[in-house]
């Protein structure tokens, strides 16, 4: 038989104790309600600097945190468990300066992810233009991150669509005019379709330069493949017989 094991606290211990006194036989451990915990969260924090790894790793824990229906000062008890490495180290220093759940989450990210001047978000934002092998959906993503950092409404989506088109690669840039897209989701429509047609016409180009070799036929050797004037075995032939060529002349 499997023996179920209930943990209680020693406030929740001390109150079976006194309703046993008392004899009030509704107070069981049964009726104790397990608290959430951390325990089965996967996410784990190594201290990375880098803004996009903090946020994701909030994002998770505070997401996990409220389905889990765990209370600030438990979330602040177990944060420890999804600390390692430089991250876990860091936190034993720092820990008694965290009183609340609040404060920790903003000591990570004033620690981990703080935050860039301006100037830096935009040599960042322009360092970079999309290169011909860039998906639109991740270029798009990456460059709406950086305009994230900046400080709230500082740009509109308008300018923020101005700044992030004309990096563009230009494959897309020569089908959609500027000024037929007003939002991010119409930019990243169109420009799917520009890249399913290229990814169409590069399967067709490939697929004719296969029928086209396949149908050639060389009327030096015979063979399908390649031409007479790509054929190596002609090649081959006429370098031996300028080798021969040469020797003949030496031995006379």
């Amino acid at each position: 038989m499997t023996e179920n094991v209930i943990r209680l606290t020693k406030e929740e211990l001390k109150s079976l104790i006194e309703a046993a006194v008392s004899g009030d036989s509704k107070a069981t451990p049964t009726t104790v309600q397990a608290k959430g915990s951390f325990t089965n969260c996967t996410s784990r924090f190594r201290g990375k600097r880098d803004h996009e790894s903090v946020e994701e790793f909030i994002t998770s824990i505070v997401t996990y945190k409220e389905i889990a229906a765990i209370s600030d000062e438990d979330a602040l008890k177990g944060l420890s468990l999804l600390l390692v490495d430089n991250a876990s180290t860091w936190w034993q220093g720092v820990r008694k300066e965290a009183q609340t759940w609040d404060a920790a989450i903003s000591m990570i990210r004033e620690n981990f992810a703080p935050k860039k001047p301006a100037y830096q978000i935009y040599l960042e934002l322009f360092g970079r233009k999309q290169d011909e092998h860039s998906a639109i959906d991740t270029f798009i993503c990456q460059k709406r991150a950086l305009l994230a950092q900046l400080p709230e409404g500082r740009h509109d989506v308008e300018t923020e669509l101005d700044l992030i088109f004309g990096l563009l690669h230009i494959k897309y840039r020569k089908h959609i005019q500027r000024q037929d897209v007003q939002t991010f989701r119409e930019l990243l429509e169109k420009g799917r379709i520009i890249e399913y047609n290229n990814l169409e016409f590069e399967a067709s180009q490939s697929a004719q330069a296969r029928d086209t070799k396949r149908l050639k036929r060389c009327s030096f050797c015979n063979f399908r493949g390649h031409t007479y004037d790509e054929c190596r075995k002609r090649k081959s032939e006429i370098e031996r017989n300028k080798e021969e060529g040469k020797s003949k002349d030496k031995s006379e």
